[in-house]
Formats: structure tokens, sequence, C-alpha cells
């Protein structure tokens, strides 16, 4: 009896050690070098990087998938050599295996790694940029006299990636707008900037497009540094060098201007219009899409009542923009602000490409994906003829399904189609915005989708 018992106890402990142990959790690290501090500092965008995270970590472990996305978090603040730093102890210290970054001059430093010739600042991770807009980004002509920065625009060996369009878009609707309502031959536009690529990137095309539009156009460029302490600078002598007869870019007395158009950071742009404001000039003041930041209205509150701009669109269309609207209200109880959307993207396009590389590399341990891996797949989650898949959970557990069966996806963002080119770009809708009852009031959209010239789609109804 006592034998029976002994055998029947090797059989089942027999039985439990044949049994296959669970397998281990891999984990994927993205990094995330975006300004909390500085200029442009956003929470939420760090807000829906961790949301998309979380939902595509939900959606792997649905279908049984032992892995999972982490976020590893550094503050660029704003500044091109602390988020150069910054990527470099993400990248080296931290494990990522791809960069999600914020404005141009901090994405240009980032990039600009890959090329310096220092073979231990080579991140050799793709690089996705949430909110720069700078024509040269990406522009394989771009010039510049520093051949690393000129490779770095230029975008040789295919690091960079961003998931807001460039201004180069937004210029023929802000030239349409600005001469819409222009009187008589005469025209005189003063363009307010930061004196970096964003800033001189779009105030550059912005000239090229008015001229083009009217040849006899008067057009003077005054420029801040974006090093100076919004509290002290002396923003009253800008405005008036913006608003006098004075023309600052020809030395000539020309008038004072119709219109005046601000491209800059938040910060300034809240300090500048303040400024504007209390001067008493009677020019229009048009502002670009940093304007549109909530930081704007709970500084400036009622006293940029009517004040207009253009923007990229806060949201696409469809389905993807609805679920991810719902389910940043669910994690926040706030709707999405401004550019949002772009950050939420940022995060799932590398998600899927990293999942997709997996896939194509026949990867047992998905940690062992190479940030080469993802970026030679970050042009298959937008494939051609592929079964379209939306944000949230059921999106990306469905595209996990399509991967894994050797099928093509084709991602739809929340920002727009997110379908990024050869060049690493993308082209979403744009919006002409007014301050309406303390709240951002799209009045207009334009769709670049189908249409580099951006012609209006619809005019929105008031509230």
């Amino acid at each position: 009896m006592m034998k029976r018992i002994y055998l029947l106890f090797l059989v089942l402990t027999s039985c439990q050690s044949s049994k296959p142990p669970a397998p281990a959790m891999s984990v994927v690290v993205l990094g995330q070098d975006i300004d909390r501090t500085g200029s442009m500092a956003t929470p939420s965008w760090g807000n829906s990087i961790r949301l998309a995270v979380n939902t595509a970590n939900a959606a792997l472990k649905r279908e049984g998938r032992a892995v999972r996305f982490e976020i590893a978090e550094a503050n660029s603040g704003n500044s091109p050599e602390l988020a150069r730093t910054e990527a470099l102890e993400l990248v080296k210290q931290k494990g990522a295996k791809a960069i999600i970054t914020d404005s141009s001059q901090d994405d240009i430093a980032v990039n600009a790694l890959a090329y310096d010739g220092d073979p231990s600042h080579e991140l050799g991770v793709p690089v996705v940029c949430m909110a720069c807009t700078t024509p040269d980004i990406n522009n394989p002509e771009a010039q510049d006299g520093d051949p690393v920065k000129q490779a770095a625009l230029r975008n040789l060996k295919g690091w960079n990636f961003r998931t807001t369009m460039s201004s180069v878009y937004q210029v023929p609707v802000l030239v349409r707008m600005l001469l819409a309502s222009s009187r008589g031959d005469r025209f005189k536009l003063s363009i307010y900037a930061s004196a970096d690529p964003y800033g001189r990137g779009f105030s550059d095309a912005l000239k090229t497009d008015l001229l083009r539009a009217r040849p006899g156009a008067l057009i003077e460029q005054v420029y801040h540094d974006v090093k100076v302490n919004p509290a002290e600078y002396g923003w009253a002598a800008d405005v008036a060098k913006a608003v006098d007869k004075h023309n600052e870019s020809t030395g000539k007395n020309d008038g004072p201007p119709d219109a005046v158009v601000e491209i800059t950071f938040p910060k300034f742009a809240i300090a500048f219009t303040k400024a504007f404001l209390k001067s008493g000039s009677k020019a229009r003041l048009v502002h670009t899409h940093n304007f549109r930041v909530a930081r704007v209205l709970e500084t400036l509150k009622g006293a940029v009542e009517g004040q207009e701009g253009t923007s990229q669109a806060v949201l696409g269309e469809g389905a993807s923009a609805q679920v991810f609207a719902e389910d940043l209200k669910a994690l926040t109880g706030q709707l999405p602000a401004f550019r949002d959307s772009g950050a939420y993207d940022a995060a799932t396009t590398l998600m899927l490409a990293a999942m997709l590389a997996v896939q194509q590399n026949h990867l047992a341990d998905p940690s062992q994906v190479t940030g080469a891996q993802i970026r030679d797949a970050m042009q298959g989650i937008n494939a051609p003829y592929g079964e379209p898949v939306n944000a949230g959970m059921e999106g990306f557990a469905r595209a996990l399904q399509l991967i894994a069966a050797g099928k093509k996806i084709d991602y739809q963002g929340a920002s727009g189609p997110c379908d990024y080119d050869a060049h690493g770009d993308v082209v979403t809708q744009l919006v002409r915005f007014q301050v309406r009852g303390g709240r951002f009031d799209d009045l207009e959209r334009f769709d670049c989708v189908r249409d580099a010239s951006c012609p209006p789609v619809r005019k929105l109804g008031n509230r």
C-alpha cells in the first residue's frame, strides 16, 4: 500500500514538473523626452502617451502576449542641449528602443546625434517628434552651413519621424486668411517669431508664400531669443518694433502693419500678446498653433476673447478620434487638448512598429527587438490595402491579430490618417480658431490630406 502511494506521488510530481513554466514577461521601453518645465510644457502630452501605453498593454494582455511596454521619462526643457543629454541617457542607461520628443529645436538636436561622427552618440533608435513643425525637418533639400545639422534635417539615415505636419501647410491658410480682409493695394505684414528653427522656418515660409500671392506686399520679420526669461524680457520694446512705421527688415519707414502674426512658444506668446494688447495697436493680431494651449486662457483669460489663429486640428475625424477622446477623458477627466492626439499617435505607432518588427524578425523574446528593426517597420503599419485598425484597445488588439497572421495593417490615428511618407512625415487637417467664451472654438476646417493647398472643407457651426 505504501509502495503504491509512493509511486502515485512520483507520477503526480513528474506531471507537475513537466508542465511548461509560464513565459517570462518581456519589456520594451519607450523614451519620453518632452518638455515638462520649459516654454512649451504641457502636462496632457505625458498623459496621452501614458494612455497609449496602457491601452497597448491591455490589448497585449488580452491577446495572451507575454510582453509589455514601459515609459522611461525625461525632461527636455525645450532646450536642445538638455534634450540631447536626456536622449543619450534614455537609450544608453534606461534601454529605450525609441524616443518621443517635442519641439523642432529639440528634435533636430536629438536627431543630429546620428551624424556628428562620435560613435558614443549613436542612439540607433527611431525618434518620433509630436510637436515639431519647421519645414526644414525631414526635408531632403534642406540647407545648413553646419554639415551635421544639414544631414539631420535631411534625415539621411531615416531615424526621424513626426506626427505633426510641417508648418508649410499652415502657410497658405494663413495667407488666405490675412488677405481676405485686406483693402486696397498696400498690405504690410509684421511677423514676430522665435529665433530658432521652428520660428525662422515658419516665418520664412510665410514670407515666401505671401509675396507669391501679393508680390507688392511689405513684410517685416522681428525675432526674439528663445533663451530669454519671459518675466524679465522687454516685450513692450519688441511690440513697438512690430507695430511702428519702421520696417526692421528693410530699414525703411513704410508705415504701420495691417496685421501681425506671432510664431513662438506658449510662454513667449502669452507675454507678447499681453504687451501687444497693452500697446493699443490697431493692427490685426493673428496667432499660430502654439497659442492654442490651456495656459494661454488660464493666464490671459478674458483679455484674449475674440483672438484668432490657425492650428493643426486637435483631433482627426472618425472612430479613432472618438475612441481616443473618450479614453483620455476616462483617464484624466479632461477632453483632448492641442497636440494630445499627436503624442498618443507617436507612442502608438512606435508600439505597433515594434510588434511588427518582432514578427518580421521572428524574435522569440520581444525585448530583443532593436531600434533599427523598429525604424524599418514604421512604414509597414500604414501598408497600402492593409486592414484599417483604429486607436483604442480593440484597435490595437485587432492589429496584433493581423500581425500574428502575417496580414497587413493600416493604422488610423487619433490625429488623422497618420501615414508616414518616405521622409517620415504625415499630413493631417488644419483649422481656423477663435477664442470664444473662454475656450478655443474651431470656425473652419481645412483638408490637407487630399489637397496640399489645404482648401476649406466646411465651416463649423457656432456654439
